[in-house]
């Protein structure tokens, strides 16, 4: 006899899937299932004995036949099935059969042994989807595969085997790890006074459920785990809704053998006392109340059933009684658990809490929604119609599945598109069917239930926390929060903490304060929980709601002072400007506000922190259109008019509307000198020059940033000098004065380091390394854009960023890594577009285009340059324009349309001589000389590579820069 691996597989629902289908195509799914799992047979060193729905195999070791189970779920479920499997290791006889046998069809080798039923009993208590292990295969294996885990589910009695037999499931970190049920040839048993019992005699209380129970797999594997590892007091918390009861009795439903003590369900909903947690405990025990102390008598009931569960539900109006009646119990039972479903903690000693979270809102909530709505409509399917609906409304719902339902409950007479529309009043449209528990009636039912077991000043604290949108910290409460009406009332701090215990407030890390890496606390609440304090505080005293919103819009605007921007780029500000980031729902809300009241002391700075964010991070348009809105306001307030063009400018300009952002800065500039704003006026002159700049009118740029200089000079403000000498460099660099541009920079980069402005030091590393990169000097480029990187992730600007990835992907083309450029270029090109910098934009579709060329995908280079041509045109950027001519006339060259090329060449060369971009124009007559030689226009080559030649001489370009390979191709096409 040789110990041997066993495993049998069954295809679930076989004889369904045929009839549904029919044989022939059936058939073929068949095929498709044995050749996926003959090829990972093969694989896994197993040896076929069998075949029917399903696979009888051997293995020689447990672990190579684990991994074949595991694979072949994961393969027959892209086609469609589903199937159980059941693995045992034992000692078996492997008995051949006679040739003469196998001829007329018997298998090749016969398994003797009880092995072979016991493996397939095993397989016969699998869901599909599920491998079940025998303690001796269990044991056999080891830890379990990389990525895997293993789950007990206790012992099972299988008919024809003397003893009880434990069973193990091996699944990935999210299966269900749901225990077998129990079928007419197997059952699951418990230990109980020195005999093993079935589980179906372990006494409880549970109603069978009445629905599909969907999804939360994870949470009750989490549950189960908590509970296996000795934790006896165990709060299932959560905001009215979130389906904390259904969870907790479909664990007990489902572990129900791991407490052959029983499991107890105790309804505290009408409880307010402890005698009523007492009456509610004694029915579900069976227990008959005498004379004597009710919670002494039930403790001692409680223990004399050992190991057993309490599920003690709806607890939070009575939490005031659990030290006089939950605490005694586990004092005096000390072998049962107790699990408590609560919108409140309970504060007792040894208690742990389980956060019962919403749905998954891309999976287990849409799929709750449909399951629902296929009750009331049976003909309700999810297509390309409903599912975008049904999302919308899953989300507006926080995934709360209370709400989902009630949602659900409506398709009898809405479409979801329908439901969508009227959630704007949901606490209409959410109201529940006749029957249902009072407190789950309706959803505002459910939020009346948590609202009127608040103290006075938490109702008022909740209810002004609805002016926050998105979320807010600890400090922002404590500025907009006003308690001073109840003397009595703890501090916000503690108010906050409360309302936290009680589920009515979220304390979490949002996805984007993880992404930013800060770790303070974000308060927030559920939408639904939104809209009902919001309604609560307008139903107050109105002085006091405006007083709220006055709170909270000075909170946010002090972010918008000069000062306070000005110290964002500074060493230690990054940290603050990353809030920013995560605040800007505040911000726009709060700008928003104030326009709407005409609060301009509140609704300027609050729409220059704004826009802040939207110039680093995007999208330029909410900027624009804030703007837009608030500056009819500011027709009398000159000052603060001052700042809002300039701002609204800004956006603007990054949004490529220069021509609409050229008049509000010339009228910045004007109130700023005619109120003695001179630090205004240098930000706005700055930025006039840059547009001027971007424009291709150079001598007006360099004339505006000049006169910026000076006025930051005559302030003494070494930021803005900095800044200004920066962007004259840029200029110079622009136009081949290259050695004044590197001493410009230099000075530009020391007065940065000096005030610890990082944010520019990393603009001026960016525009060094782009300057470098244009000349062949590779290795420095890469090392400035390096340092600039870490700077611009440090800070979170994805503009700059987004400016980084496109010199790296230039520098990857000129390294001979199209590949690497193509991944940095669509980086940036991502980055512009989220931000809607649409400059940047067109740059990287030129680049792309680029590389495309290079690589002969001239298809995908001509949709590009078109793009990128179309969006300079419309900006304006003559330099961009005629960068983009350049590379369509390269491309027409190539594809054989000579006239055209010729035709876009001479315009992108009057471009590039109009913005005096001398490296630009050197590659264009590079370009020109190939298309003249292409011509036998010979004299003409020969002129334009003299005068390529002489620029890369002026440039002091190296060998290894783009216009040096440019004349190389230049020469050898001339001969």
């Amino acid at each position: 006899m040789n110990e041997r691996a066993l495993l049998f597989t069954d295809v679930v629902d076989s004889t369904a899937l045929i009839a549904r289908v029919g044989d022939e195509p059936a058939a073929a799914i068949w095929a498709e299932h044995d050749r996926c799992a003959r090829q990972l047979l093969a694989q896994h060193a197993g040896v076929e004995i069998d075949r029917t729905d399903g696979f009888f195999l051997l293995f020689d070791q447990v672990g190579d036949a684990a991994g074949f189970a595991l694979a072949y779920h994961r393969e027959i479920a892209e086609i469609g099935l589903a199937a159980r499997v059941g693995l045992h290791h034992a000692a078996v006889t492997l008995r051949p059969n006679p040739g003469a046998d196998i001829a007329r069809g018997a298998k090749p080798i016969e398994v003797e042994g009880l092995a072979k039923p016991l493996a397939a009993r095993i397989m016969s208590l699998a869901r599909g989807g599920q491998t079940l292990l025998s303690d001796a295969a269990r044991n056999a294996l080891g830890d379990a595969p990389g990525g895997t885990q293993l789950q007990a589910h206790g012992h099972y009695r299988l008919k024809g085997v003397e003893e009880p037999q434990a069973l193990f499931e091996l699944g990935s970190e999210s299966s269900a790890f749901t225990p077998p049920a129990d079928t007419e040839k197997a059952y699951r048993v418990v230990r109980a006074d020195e005999l093993w019992r079935p589980l179906r005699e372990v006494r409880h209380n549970l109603a069978p459920e009445r629905d599909a129970f969907i999804g939360r797999s994870a949470e009750l594997r989490q549950l189960a785990l908590r509970l296996e590892s000795g934790v006896r007091l165990l709060t299932a918390l959560g905001v009215g809704g979130t389906g904390k009861t259904r969870l907790v009795r479909r664990y007990g439903l489902a572990w129900l053998g791991e407490w052959p003590g029983g499991v107890y369900f105790c309804d505290l909903s009408e409880a307010r006392s402890v005698e009523g947690i007492c009456f509610a405990v004694a029915s579900a025990l069976d227990v008959p109340l005498g004379k004597d102390d009710p919670v002494v008598q039930l403790g001692h009931a409680i223990a004399a059933r050992r190991r057993c569960l309490v599920i003690l539900d709806n607890f939070e109006q009575v939490v005031q009684h659990a030290p006089s009646s939950l605490a005694r119990w586990l004092d005096r039972a000390g072998e049962a658990s107790f699990v408590v479903t609560s919108r409140e903690r309970l504060q007792l000693l040894g208690e742990e809490v389980f956060a019962v979270e919403p749905l998954a809102l891309d999976g287990e909530a849409v799929e709750l929604f449909a399951t629902r709505a296929r009750a009331q409509r049976p003909g309700f399917v999810l297509d390309d119609t409903t599912r975008a609906a049904v999302a919308d409304i899953v989300e507006m719902l926080d995934g709360l599945p209370l709400a989902i339902e009630l949602a659900a409950a409506r398709v009898r007479v809405l479409s979801p598109t329908q439901i969508v529309q009227r959630l704007k009043d949901r606490f209409v449209l959410l109201a529940g069917a006749r029957g249902a528990a009072a407190r789950q009636a309706t959803l505002q039912a459910a939020i009346d239930w948590s609202w009127d077991l608040l103290a006075p000043w938490e109702q008022a604290a909740l209810a002004q926390c609805s002016v926050f949108e998105g979320g807010f910290t600890l400090e922002a409460a404590e500025a907009v929060l006003d308690l001073s009406q109840w003397p009595d009332a703890p501090v916000v701090m503690d108010t906050v903490q409360a309302l936290v215990d009680k589920s009515l407030l979220r304390a979490r890390h949002p996805e984007a304060a993880q992404r930013l890496e800060i770790d303070e606390p974000y308060f927030g609440m559920y939408l639904s929980i939104r809209a009902y304090t919001a309604a609560k505080l307008e139903r107050g005293s109105a002085s006091a709601a405006d007083a709220s919103r006055r709170r909270y819009g000075r909170f946010y605007a002090r972010y918008g002072s000069e000062d306070n921007i000005e110290s964002l780029s500074r060493h230690g500000g990054f940290k603050r400007r990353r809030m920013l980031f995560r605040d800007i729902e505040n911000l726009v809300s709060a700008c928003r506000n104030a326009t709407a009241h005409s609060d301009l002391e509140i609704a300027v700075p609050a729409y220059a922190a704004a826009c802040e964010v939207f110039e680093m991070q995007g999208p330029a348009s909410l900027g624009i259109d804030l703007g837009r809105q608030l500056l009819p306001r500011l027709a009398a307030d000159d000052a603060r008019r001052a700042t809002a063009t300039r701002v609204l400018a800004k956006a603007l300009v990054g949004a490529g509307r220069g021509k609409e952002a050229e008049p509000l800065l010339v009228e910045s500039i004007a109130l700023c000198r005619r109120l003695g704003q001179r630090r205004g006026e240098c930000l706005a002159l700055s930025a006039l020059g840059l547009l001027h700049r971007n424009q291709g009118l150079l001598v007006e740029a360099q004339h505006d940033l000049e006169q910026a200089l000076q006025v930051a000079r005559e302030v003494g403000n070494r930021i803005d000098e900095g800044r200004a000498l920066g962007d004259i460099a840029t200029l110079h660099s622009i136009q081949g004065r290259l050695e004044e541009a590197e001493r410009l920079y230099a000075a530009s980069l020391a007065i940065h380091r000096e005030t610890g402005n990082r944010g520019s030091e990393g603009s001026v590393l960016a525009n060094r390394a782009t300057l470098a990169n244009g000349v062949g000097r590779l290795q420095e480029a890469r090392a400035l854009c390096e340092q600039a990187l870490v700077i611009h992730l440090e800070s979170g600007n994805r503009r700059h960023i987004a400016g980084l990835h496109g010199i790296l992907g230039t520098l990857e083309t000129g390294l001979g890594h199209p590949q690497a450029a193509i991944e940095h270029f669509a980086q940036a090109l991502d980055h512009a577009r989220t931000t809607g910098a649409r400059m940047d934009e067109s740059v990287m579709q030129l680049n792309l285009a680029a590389v495309h060329l290079d690589g002969g995908a001239l298809d995908e280079a001509d949709r590009l340059l078109r793009a990128a041509l179309a969006t300079a045109r419309d900006i304006p950027n003559p330099r961009i324009e005629g960068a983009v001519l350049t590379n369509l006339g390269e491309l027409r060259m190539r594809q054989g349309a000579l006239d055209e090329a010729g035709e876009h060449l001479q315009q992108g060369e009057a471009k590039l001589r109009q913005v005096g971009d001398l490296l630009e124009l050197a590659k264009l007559r590079c370009i020109q000389g190939m298309l003249h030689a292409a011509q036998s226009q010979l004299d003409a080559a020969r002129a334009a590579l003299v005068e390529a030649a002489a620029t890369y001489e002026a440039l002091g370009s190296s060998p290894q820069s783009e216009l040096a390979r440019c004349l190389d191709a230049l020469r050898k096409r001339i001969g």
